[in-house]
């Protein structure tokens, strides 16, 4: 029987409620298994750069005990980051972060680098084309948490000027997130291959307290200018910084023309 006490429009937008409390909003939800996890956590530590080429992973006992999980979960694990080429077995019992020498993919660039004989020239123009657009975009669309997470690269760096090989990673991860920020895909697929290049190049040169300090500096005013929304600015400071990076090649007594696939070698 219908409830006399409330009016017809109260009783329709009830069962109007009840269909739509039916309505399908939502799809099953599919929880990640435990090892899926585990190598999802291992495999960004080794991508950040926690865990670097050649660096020993725990024993399967450790992980296991670090993540709470059983060794057959950790065995899983490691066969899923072996299988993606990111960790290679050392001897029966040692795993180790794989080399990127031993990568296919980057084979295959150092192979296309050789028959291309790109040199250091072609990679300075490359950078001058597309570090000063990519600061620019940059400027024009940061957030906070854009600009907080340029500055934090920029204040690890500070804490590496004198330990080359880190710092020349941190600059890569520095430029790459400027090209995120840009909010262009095709801008950052461009982008990366020639993030493979350069870190043969600063490996080559950046050997001074005085190389690190000074890039440093220019990266403060690129994402100071970033910070401020000054898209000008950044493209005109990003421009500076990219033909300064030619000045110290030359001052280095490096040729232009050496072939970026010569550095790896050396």
């Amino acid at each position: 029987m219908p409830d006399r006490g409330l009016p017809p429009e109260a009783l329709s937008n009830g069962r109007r409620s009840a269909v739509d409390a039916e309505r399908v909003v939502a799809r099953p939800v599919k929880v990640a298994r435990a090892y899926e996890q585990l190598a999802g956590l291992l495999r960004d530590r080794i991508l950040a750069g926690d865990l670097r080429e050649g660096d020993r992973l725990p024993s399967e006992t450790a992980l296991a005990r670090q993540a709470g999980v059983s060794r057959s979960t950790v065995r899983e694990s490691l066969r899923t980051l072996q299988e993606a080429g990111l960790i290679e077995r050392a001897s029966p019992r040692i795993m180790v972060v794989k080399r990127r020498t031993d990568d296919p993919a980057y084979r295959e660039l150092m192979h296309a680098l050789r028959r291309s004989n790109v040199t250091f020239h072609h990679l300075h123009e490359a950078l001058l084309v597309t570090e000063p657009q990519l600061a620019r975009l940059a400027a024009e669309r940061a957030d906070r948490a854009d600009v907080e997470g340029l500055w934090k690269i920029v204040e690890r760096q500070e804490e590496h000027l004198d330990h080359f090989k880190e710092w020349s990673r941190l600059d890569e991860e520095f430029h790459l997130a400027i090209a995120e920020i840009s909010g262009n895909p095709a801008l950052i697929i461009a982008r990366t291959p020639i993030t493979k290049l350069l870190l043969p190049t600063l490996h080559r040169f950046i050997a001074s307290h005085k190389h690190t300090e000074h890039a440093t500096r220019y990266h403060h005013r690129v994402v100071g200018e970033i910070e401020a929304g000054d898209p000008d600015t950044a493209e005109a400071v990003m421009r500076r910084h990219v033909n300064d990076f030619r000045i110290a090649w030359e001052k280095a007594g490096l040729d232009l023309h050496l072939q970026i696939a010569e550095l790896d070698e050396s």
